[in-house]
């Protein structure tokens, strides 16, 4: 039966029981107002539930100005009141809004419900608050849902998604009763947390207790065999999510090629891209971040264009796959025409802009890079580390350190990767007692454990200045075992510098870690080479084939007038091979008359 308005508030009306149906029925902004304004002028207001309804009436037609003129209207709020406009701001994702409510709600000595306590501890993993949300915890602790079941799994999701697994393993264990969004938030966490092995033994406990498993479920386990670099479990999965059918939906699609990608099966994640009924802009995301991470560059330009005709926009993350791949091949045309295509289209956030920077810097126009970091509107401390290392690369030690000097005069407090970029920027401009001051200052007045990282920075620095013997001094305070890459820069030093002594050692330390590094053997080779051990060196090659390793030809990459020419030693397939060949022994012949060329140290020009 169809009433009209005046027949649904007639009788509505009689009975309070019918208001609820009454409230429920109004779909716009009109019939609310009246209903409301009746509700007033009969007293029908007072009714418990009734101002709740209006306000969750307005919150449903996303009309919350007035849900919130109305609560704000109320000379008296009890906790339906306050839930419903607490749900509300949270069903338009207003984390702030949620939590000014609930302390407003804590203040006014309304006591709160398990609804209250759930939807604030929502609010605070949107903002990846952990710390608020322990105190809305404690609260609810207090107000006896200790052991509320949805209390409890929003507790649960906080210290999932704020990477406190340990903390969520024991308030899981604890739970009387485990739904499936809980074997869900544990399993994600895992997965997401870098705990791969836990997620998959999570989820063989949850199919030992006959739970049935989700869509969610299965991404995130998609997920852990990704970080765990298992293709065969990867395979297995795949082929249970087919007899599962759950290879249809979307999400799960492209959790799988972004699974097969990590694992370098990027022909299985292009087929099965190929093959994917529907395709969003994530899914080409994760085809074209997948083909980036690998190196495949070529391919990462081709589906960025094939992604725009086939009508969809490339998001952030694509549009950052791409600029990596600009920076990995040094393409700066069209890494500036991303950056326009940025501009004119995005929002050109923090996360943008600093990808913006770092392919400026690698593509060798590092006053691009700072002009753009000079523009930008607020900086956080990434953007710091990534202009600093840019001056670093190109060798300007000086700059670096002034950049570093200028970011502690913002407050920001630098970290592991600050000093990263920072030693890494002196080492490349030899400026060593700046690189041993920093380092000191890092432990002492930043209380920063030096890392791997810091390690192999400052021997680089201290090997390249032929300083070997305090680059082992420093080796030998180190707390944990050095690894390659500390060996390998103390290495170069002893090969630089003529230290052989040193040098022997530090070449077998280096084959002991067994590099599956080309250029690091071809590096200890060439130490005993100039030692002159020649069979030292005839043993290093051996191995080098015994496990069948070959050296990928490296080759120079120009870009002339915005297209790509690429040059392989010994190659003559360039269409201007010839004149080339003609310029260069041009350019030869002119060297050896200005005596350009010396000899080198093994006398060969």
């Amino acid at each position: 039966m169809i009433f009209s308005i005046n027949n649904l508030l007639q009788i509505g009306f009689t009975d309070p029981k019918h208001l609820k149906a009454v409230v429920l029925a109004s779909k716009d902004k009109t019939t609310i107002t009246k209903l409301y304004a009746v509700m007033i002028k009969t007293n029908l207001s007072a009714h418990r539930n009734s101002i709740g309804r209006i306000i969750a009436s307005y919150a449903r037609i996303n009309d919350i100005a007035s849900a919130r003129k109305v609560f704000d209207e109320l000379p008296h709020r009890g906790v339906d009141t306050f839930n419903a406009m607490i749900i509300a701001c949270s069903r338009k994702e207003s984390p702030f809004e949620v939590l000014s409510l609930y302390n407003q709600m804590i203040r006014e000595s309304v006591r709160p419900d398990s609804s209250t306590f759930t939807v604030a501890l929502k609010a605070c993993v949107n903002l990846m608050d952990l710390k608020l949300g322990e105190q809305v915890w404690h609260k609810a602790v207090d107000f006896g849902y200790e052991n509320d079941e949805f209390v409890g799994s929003s507790l649960l999701n906080l210290y999932a998604k704020c990477g406190k697994m340990d903390k969520a393993m024991v308030v899981f264990d604890k739970m009387q009763r485990k739904d499936l969004v809980c074997w869900s938030s544990m399993l994600n966490g895992f997965a997401c947390n870098g705990q791969p092995r836990e997620a998959v033994d999570m989820y063989k406990r949850m199919q030992k207790e006959g739970i049935e498993e989700d869509e969610i479920v299965m991404v995130g386990l998609v997920q852990a065999c990704a970080n765990l670099g298992n293709p065969m479990l990867g395979l297995s999965l795949h082929g249970y999510l087919i007899r599962r059918d759950f290879d249809r939906d979307v999400v799960v699609q492209t959790s799988l090629v972004d699974m097969y990608t990590k694992n370098g099966h990027l022909d299985l994640a292009y087929q099965l891209f190929k093959k994917m009924s529907h395709k969003n802009a994530v899914s080409w995301g994760a085809l074209i971040s997948g083909f980036a991470q690998n190196g495949l560059v070529g391919n990462v330009l081709e589906f960025l264009m094939e992604m725009q005709s086939c009508g969809f926009e490339p998001d952030s993350v694509s549009l950052m796959s791409a600029l990596l791949a600009c920076a990995q091949i040094g393409f700066l045309k069209l890494g500036k025409s991303i950056h326009g295509y940025i501009v004119r289209r995005l929002a050109f956030d923090q996360v943008l802009g600093t990808a913006v920077i770092d392919m400026y810097s690698k593509c060798g126009a590092p006053s691009c890079a700072r002009t753009l970091f000079d523009r930008m509107d607020s900086r956080d401390l990434i953007s710091w580390n990534v202009i600093i290392a840019s001056y670093g690369v190109h060798g300007y030690g000086k700059e670096a350190l002034s950049l570093f000097l200028q970011m502690k005069e913002t407050k920001l407090k630098p970290d592991n990767s600050t000093f990263s970029s920072l030693l890494s920027a002196l080492s490349h401009s030899g400026l060593v007692e700046e690189g041993r001051y920093w380092f000191d200052l890092m432990i002492n007045e930043y209380k920063i454990q030096p890392s791997e990282k810091h390690y192999a920075c400052m021997v680089d620095l201290l090997a390249r200045a032929g300083r070997v013997e305090e680059a082992c001094e420093l080796i030998n305070s180190m707390n944990a075992e050095p690894g390659l890459a500390v060996w390998v820069a103390l290495l170069s030093g002893c090969h630089n510098h003529g230290k052989f002594l040193i040098g022997e050692v530090v070449a077998k330390k280096v084959l002991e870690s067994n590099p599956d590094d080309l250029g690091i053997h071809a590096l200890v080779s060439n130490f005993f080479a100039m030692e002159e051990k020649w069979d030292e060196v005839a043993g290093v090659r051996k191995n080098m084939r015994r496990t069948g390793m070959k050296k990928v030809p490296g080759y120079s990459l120009v870009e002339v007038n915005g297209d790509l020419h690429a040059f392989l030693m010994g190659d003559k397939s360039h269409h201007q091979h010839e004149n080339l060949k003609s310029m260069l022994d041009n350019l030869y012949q002119d060297m050896r008359g200005t005596r350009c060329l010396q000899k080198s140290e093994f006398g060969m020009i």
